[in-house]
């Protein structure tokens, strides 16, 4: 795949509609395609059933059951966490799940974008604030 952003389709999954619109503006403006956007795991795997195709990245906020979920029926997802929450218990868990990058919402606004252009290259994305966590746990997996 080219890293051509118009090629990259995102999904959102957040419970917070004025969130959510947030996140997908920034996204659209920044030249992504928003494959879908719903409220929560259900609606994604629906969504993604009706698509017949993955997006390239799913983006979901706070919502760790949503990631465990889709993660489950789809292991090959790109999946992005955004979350407030930096408790390495909680950061661990989402590791070991499988997803592929952890954004604290805290963070530059911008490193959403930074993270779903590294994701949709197959590579994995860890904010600064735990990506020691990360470091350590891809370290004791390998």
């Amino acid at each position: 795949m080219s890293n051509n952003k118009k090629t990259i389709r995102v999904a959102v999954v957040d419970d917070n509609a004025q969130l959510r619109a947030i996140s997908v503006n920034q996204l659209e403006n920044s030249g992504y395609i928003v494959q879908f956007q719903v409220s929560n795991g259900q609606k994604a795997l629906q969504k993604i059933k009706e698509d017949g195709a993955l997006p390239n990245v799913c983006v979901i906020e706070e919502d760790f059951a949503t990631a465990k979920l889709l993660l489950e029926k789809h292991p090959d997802l790109k999946v992005l966490i955004s979350s407030t929450n930096d408790n390495e218990e909680n950061v661990l868990d989402m590791l070991k799940t499988g997803v592929s990058g952890y954004i604290l919402k805290y963070a530059d606004p911008d490193e959403m974008l930074t993270a779903v252009k590294a994701l949709s290259e197959n590579k994995k994305y860890f904010s600064v604030g735990i990506s020691r966590i990360a470091t350590e746990y891809f370290k004791s997996q390998s």
